[in-house]
């Protein structure tokens, strides 16, 4: 729109010009022109004034002056406008200046002296002007336009345009979104075509280095950057159908919350749109984006600028994700408050994504050989085969995933695989599936799951645990090693907005007896801060198998114990009701060791205030008793200690028989902090020697 104004303008001066001297160059050997106030859509010229000296029949001394003019936005309002063409050519039918100069101040770019050239032909209407030297943004643009009949051209030439103050012009303008400062230039060449007032098409190149730069919110930042764009425009309707073409070969860029090193990996971008500004839409033809062994896509559909995070139509095909660049560049920026925010990965993706009236419509990914590594070593998978396919409405998806291994925790997973179908927002088990935990079997006989706004809001599994061995279990949870199964059949396991609940029982036989697990209820399990509900019983447990286990000291005789309402943070318990004793009429022998003695009495010395009474002790290895156990209920960090029988003044927790050698041990505090008896504990039960059963 500019540069047609501004070359009508330039014509009507130089029409004015060529009427005010065609008198004849005989008649007059100078003339001069008071022609006021000027006035044209969008401008206005203030006491402008025309001076001809002539030399010769052909050749004169061209001066045109005004005290301001007032010119459309972005030029604004420039003073003390003069033009000198020390040898004007002039013809019949053409009027030729080809060295002239400029002089204005304007309140946008200051002070400006630029090299000009102009031509006017009277035949065919034909103004051709030349500039040179414009000062702009610490750099220099030249600027030639051609206007006939037909209509304009502007060719623009800029080199060294600091980025600093550019950024902050095109921001005063609304250009920019934001204010961006740094260090920097651009260079470009532009051609643009219109007619009158309207712009038809154009054509712009344009090199951007910086060294850094940033807003002033943190949001965008780089540095080291070089940037290559090829765009060209035309007028479709009302609105433009634009290409783009973008490259950048080094340097670093972080669109928050993205960071992207092309100097690893180069980007390009190509893109065919259709911009209507009145509509605020983009109509995108084909949008491609590649950075070089990390992300190959493509996307087409149309936008709302209004609500771009809400597409009307919008489809991508990611042709190409190599991980771990595809992770660490485009994914974990987004994931890093949530239970995936530091992850290993290796091998590949591939994925069409659908979106429909603002929604997402469907979903098709396909791994290969994925595999994911939490690094804090809460779960895993390893070479992830086949196809999640999901669509929110239309007849039900199959899918298929395979894996050769994983862990949840350090519990190892071995080669599965599952087949699901999905309608919508819901996802169920096709046909059962088997999961291989160490040499026992997870056996998923139903699975459902549901989602809500893009999120898993519940999800159900029935199924059995075979028996697994304690042996393989406590080695690999880096426990002391024992023996037993652990097995269980899980009826009713639930899953809602981050809780899980086993509506099913637990059990592990170990230690020659049973210990089950009832009411179990676990709150957002991969989280920082886990938080587990659960109650158990343990029955008929060989205690001679238990103390040995972990080389506390023989003792011989059953033991059976509750812990109800047991609350943990982040697997350390906080609240719990338990109890451990010698089962009523229990017939095995009870022998207790010097050594499960003395440990007792230092667990009792450094959290039970334990007292011992002891006969000819020196004398014997071990001792009989009738009853041992002892109860915690632990709150705000305090146990509340009882044995199994009253004593004076305190509690028995060894009760010895009535016939010597007679061992009592007795706890009198009734109050002991949790963390202190737990040191205690771990002091005395620190194995010295692996002995598996």
């Amino acid at each position: 729109m500019i540069p047609g104004r501004y070359a009508r303008t330039a014509g009507l001066l130089t029409v004015i010009l060529l009427a005010g001297i065609a008198l004849s160059a005989d008649a007059l050997e100078s003339a001069r022109l008071e022609l006021g106030h000027l006035a044209g859509p969008g401008w206005t010229l203030d006491e402008v004034a025309v001076r001809l000296d002539w030399r010769d029949a052909q050749q004169a001394v061209l001066q045109l002056t005004a005290t301001r003019a007032r010119l459309p936005e972005p030029l604004g309002t420039i003073a003390g406008l003069q033009i000198d063409c020390p040898d004007a050519s002039i013809a019949a039918d053409e009027v030729v200046c080809d060295r002239a100069r400029l002089e204005f101040t304007s309140d946008q770019i200051g002070p400006q002296q630029i090299r000009a050239a102009f031509g006017y032909r009277f035949s065919d209407r034909r103004l051709v002007l030349d500039l040179a030297n414009i000062r702009l943004d610490g750099g220099r643009l030249s600027a030639k336009v051609v206007q006939t009949a037909r209509g304009w051209e502007l060719a623009l030439q800029a080199d060294g345009l600091q980025l600093g103050a550019l950024a902050a012009r095109l921001a005063a303008a609304g250009v920019l979104p934001v204010k961006v400062d740094g260090v920097g230039t651009l260079g470009l060449s532009a051609k643009l075509r219109g007619k009158a007032a309207r712009l038809d098409t154009g054509q712009v190149s344009a090199r951007l280095q910086s060294s850094e730069f940033s807003d002033v919110d943190g949001h965008l930042a780089g540095e080291n950057l070089e940037l290559l764009l090829e765009a060209d425009a035309a007028a479709a309707g009302a609105g433009w159908r634009i290409n783009l073409d973008l490259g950048a070969q080094q340097g670093q860029v972080y669109v928050d919350p993205v960071f992207i090193d092309m100097a690893k990996a180069p980007v390009h971008t190509r893109a065919r749109f259709d911009w209507h500004p009145g509509r605020h839409r983009i109509s995108l033809h084909a949008f491609d984006y590649e950075q070089k062994g990390i992300l190959s896509l493509h996307a087409d559909g149309s936008l709302d600028l209004d609500t771009p995070a809400a597409p009307e139509a919008l489809s991508v095909e990611v042709r190409e994700g190599v991980f771990p660049g595809l992770y660490d560049t485009y994914f974990q920026p987004w994931l890093i408050d949530t239970v995936l925010r530091d992850l290993h990965t290796e091998g590949s993706l591939s994925a069409q994504l659908q979106w429909q009236d603002g929604g997402l419509a469907s979903v098709r990914l396909r791994p290969e050989g994925l595999t994911i590594h939490d690094r804090e070593g809460r779960f895993g998978i390893g070479d992830l085969q086949g196809q999640i396919d999901w669509a929110g409405q239309g007849p039900p998806r199959e899918s298929q995933l395979a894996w050769e291994q994983g862990h949840v925790y350090r519990i190892p997973l071995g080669r599965s695989q599952l087949r699901v179908e999905s309608a919508g927002p819901s996802v169920r088990l096709q046909e059962p599936a088997r999961i291989a935990v160490l040499d026992g079997e997870l056996q998923v006989e139903e699975f459902e799951l549901e989602s809500a706004a893009g999120a898993i809001s519940r999800w159900h599994v029935d199924g059995i645990l075979t028996p697994v061995s304690m042996t393989d279990l406590t080695r690999a949870l880096g426990w002391p090693e024992f023996g037993g199964k652990l097995s269980g059949v899980i009826p009713n396991v639930n899953y809602r907005d981050g809780d899980l609940s086993v509506g099913g029982m637990l059990l592990v036989r170990v230690f020659d007896g049973e210990v089950t697990l009832s009411n179990l209820r676990l709150a957002q399990p991969l989280s920082v801060v886990p938080r587990l509900w659960v109650d158990a019983r343990a029955s008929n447990i060989d205690l001679e198998t238990l103390t040995r286990t972990f080389s506390f000291g023989r003792i011989e005789g059953r033991l059976d114990g509750r812990v109800d309402e047991l609350y943990m943070e982040a697997w350390r318990p906080v609240a719990f009701d338990a109890a451990f004793a010698t089962p009523e009429g229990d017939k095995s022998r009870h022998r207790i060791s010097q050594k499960a003695v003395d440990n007792i009495s230092s667990i009792g010395g450094g959290g039970l205030s334990g007292a011992l009474s002891r006969s000819f002790m020196r004398f014997f290895k071990d001792f009989p008793y009738d009853r041992l156990g002892l109860s915690c209920r632990l709150e705000n960090g305090t146990c509340e200690m009882d044995g199994v029988a009253p004593a004076a003044n305190g509690y028995y927790i060894v009760k010895s028989r009535l016939l010597p050698p007679r061992l009592d041990v007795i706890g009198y505090a009734d109050r002991v902090d949790w963390d202190s008896l737990v040191s205690q504990l771990v002091a005395v039960t620190r194995r010295q020697d692996a002995v598996v059963k």
